[in-house]
C-alpha cells in the first residue's frame, strides 16, 4: 500500500448553512500557497456521503456517482464563471473531464470515507491546483457540521471552521434567490422558509455542541459579519488556526486560481469580502418573517450576539401563523 501523503492527514472542513459565507471562505483560502483547496461546494456530504458509503451500492455505481457529482455540473458552472480567457477555460474543462475519467478507474478499496475524500482532494491537486508542498487540505459542503464528530473519528487531525450569519440576513439572501434557484426545489416559498428553520437551526445547535465537545482549538466558529467587517484580522486568525501562512492573497477571493467576484443572487460583483448585505434584513424580508425567525432562533441569536428587536408575543403569533401552513402541508406518515 502506498503511504498517504502527509498533508492528507490534516483536513480542514468549512461548515455552515447555505448563503452564510462558506463559499466566501473557500474562495479566500484558494489563494493559499500551502493548502489544497477544493473550489466551491464539493457536494460530498449530501450528494455522496453517507448514502453511497457501505455495501448498498456496487463499486461501479460508486464510481459513477463520484464522477457525476464531485466532478459534475456544479464545477462546470464554476469554471464557466471563472475570470479567465476562453483558452484557459477550455483547458480547465478538459482537465475536469480527465479527472472524471480517472475516477471511473479507481480500485474497489478506495470508496469508503477515510479513503475516498483524501484521494479525491489529492486528485484535484494533481489536475488543477498543483501545490507542491501543501500543509493541509480544505473542503466545504454546506452540511459538514452535522458529521463533524464522525469526521474526527476518521481524520484525527481534522480542524473545523464553522461560519454563521444572522438568520434574518440568511433568510434575506435565500429569498433573493427564489426565482433564480430555489423555486426549482421547493413547491412554495414557505417550504424554503421551513428549510431555514430546520436546517439552519440544526446548524446553530451543531455549532454550539461541536465547539463544546471538541474545544476551540479544534472547532472554530466565526461570524460572517465579523469576517466581512475586518477580513484582514479574521482571515489571519483563521490561517494561524489551521496552520498555513498568511498573505494578502488570502484577502481576495479566487477559484481555480482565478479571481472570483462572488455568488450573490443580486448580481453584485465584489473583489473582496463585503458588508453590503450585513444587517439588511429589514429591507429584504417581511416583519412577520423576521418575527418567526426570532422565535425559532432566540437561543442561538442570544448566544452569538445577534440583537433581537421584536416583542416576544409577536414572535409567538408569527410562529403560530407559520404552523397553520406547515400543519396542512406535511403528511403525517408515508400513508
Amino acid at each position: 500500500m502506498i503511504p498517504m501523503k502527509k498533508y492528507l492527514e490534516y483536513p480542514v472542513f468549512i461548515c455552515g448553512h447555505r448563503k452564510t459565507g462558506t463559499t466566501m471562505l473557500v474562495n479566500l483560502f484558494d489563494g493559499a500557497k500551502d493548502a489544497v483547496v477544493f473550489p466551491d461546494d464539493s457536494t460530498f456530504f449530501y450528494m455522496y456521503f453517507p448514502r453511497y458509503v457501505g455495501e448498498r451500492f456496487s463499486v461501479e455505481e460508486k464510481r459513477e456517482r463520484l464522477a457525476n457529482v464531485l466532478v459534475g455540473e456544479v464545477h462546470r458552472k464554476k469554471i464557466a464563471k471563472a475570470n479567465c480567457t476562453e483558452a484557459e477555460r477550455e483547458k480547465l474543462m478538459g482537465q475536469l473531464e480527465d479527472f472524471r475519467a480517472e475516477i471511473l478507474t479507481w480500485p474497489a478499496e478506495d470508496f469508503e470515507l477515510k479513503q475516498v475524500l483524501p484521494k479525491f482532494i489529492d486528485g484535484y491537486n494533481r489536475y488543477f491546483q498543483r501545490v507542491e508542498h501543501p500543509k493541509v487540505w480544505i473542503e466545504k459542503t454546506t452540511s459538514t457540521e452535522i458529521y463533524a464528530l464522525e469526521l474526527l473519528d476518521n481524520f484525527p487531525n481534522a480542524k473545523f471552521i464553522h461560519i454563521i450569519r444572522d438568520p434574518r440576513d440568511n433568510w434575506g439572501s435565500l429569498l433573493s434567490g427564489w426565482e433564480q434557484r430555489y423555486k426549482e426545489y421547493n413547491d412554495e416559498v414557505n417550504r424554503l422558509k421551513q428549510s431555514l428553520i430546520e436546517r439552519s437551526g440544526l446548524g446553530f445547535q451543531m455549532a454550539m455542541a461541536n465547539e463544546d465537545v471538541m474545544g476551540k482549538d479544534r472547532y472554530r466558529i466565526v461570524r460572517f459579519e465579523d469576517v466581512t467587517a475586518d477580513p484582514q484580522r479574521y482571515i489571519r486568525e483563521l490561517a494561524e488556526f489551521i496552520g498555513i501562512d498568511y498573505s494578502t492573497d488570502l484577502l481576495y477571493p479566487s477559484t481555480f486560481g482565478y479571481r472570483w467576484e462572488g455568488n450573490n443572487f443580486d448580481g453584485e460583483k465584489f473583489s473582496k469580502p463585503s458588508t453590503v448585505n450585513v444587517n439588511r434584513w429589514r429591507d429584504r424580508i417581511s416583519e412577520a418573517d423576521a418575527q418567526l425567525i426570532e422565535f425559532h432562533f432566540r437561543e442561538a441569536m442570544d448566544h452569538f450576539g445577534y440583537d433581537r428587536v421584536f416583542d416576544r408575543a409577536d414572535c409567538i403569533r408569527a410562529a403560530a401563523a407559520h404552523y397553520k401552513w406547515f400543519n396542512f402541508s406535511t403528511p403525517f406518515s408515508a400513508k
